[in-house]
């Protein structure tokens, strides 16, 4: 089985190609699962913003 991983060459396009096209969708997915989980987080703070100390109604120009 080592022998058809080094068989690959590494100057081929279609290789190279290929390579490229799953580094992104690697790339992205990483992306994806990190924005993800930062909106996780935001969304379990929101309620904390929810609950101000202050007093006034905003949306009456308190």
């Amino acid at each position: 089985m080592d022998e058809d991983i080094l068989d690959i060459p590494l100057d081929d396009p279609d290789a190279n190609a290929a390579a490229a096209k799953i580094q992104a969708s690697f790339r992205g997915h990483m992306t994806r699962k990190k924005i993800k989980g930062g909106e996780m987080e935001r969304k379990s703070k929101a309620p904390e913003c929810a609950s101000s100390t202050r007093g006034g109604d905003l949306r009456n120009g308190d």
